[in-house]
């Protein structure tokens, strides 16, 4: 947990530097993407040692309006510049180095246990949702991502 959360801080305190000690210091103080990743990460980790995870999903949820389910995958470099109102289901796999905006929802369809996987990089705006077992992949040229079915 501590080697993905440190890579979330170094992703979500990018758009601040040049920063010294005290300004990063300050920074993880006051930024909400910070609380909420910390939050996500502190959910994850109590699931993965079979603690419950039902305090601190209500606090991400009472603050933030996030759900995430512990059963969701979600890799290093995790970026919320607008925390607020996103939901992951269980079985969403989230890759690496993602950005999730405000209000995105990651949910599974009708009957379908799988959710969305999104691979490494990928970027997904206000109000965007995946739905069901899609697959969301930047191309290698790196212009917009392409929905693969």
């Amino acid at each position: 947990m501590l080697s993905y959360f440190k890579a979330d801080l170094q992703r979500n305190l990018r758009d601040y530097e040049p920063c010294g000690s005290l300004k990063r210091l300050a920074l993880c103080l006051i930024l909400n993407s910070v609380h909420a990743l910390f939050l996500i990460r502190l959910q994850q980790w109590c699931g993965e040692k079979k603690l419950p995870t039902f305090p601190v999903a209500k606090i991400l949820f009472w603050f933030f309006g996030i759900e995430v389910s512990k059963h969701a995958k979600i890799g290093p470099g995790l970026r919320l510049p607008h925390p607020s109102g996103i939901i992951i289901a269980p079985n969403v796999t989230v890759g690496s180095n993602c950005d999730l905006y405000a209000d995105v929802k990651l949910v599974l369809s009708h009957g379908n246990p799988q959710g969305p996987t999104l691979k490494e990089g990928v970027f997904m705006g206000d109000g965007a949702k995946a739905v069901g077992m899609v697959t969301i992949v930047v191309p290698q040229n790196g212009a917009g991502s392409l929905l693969m079915i």
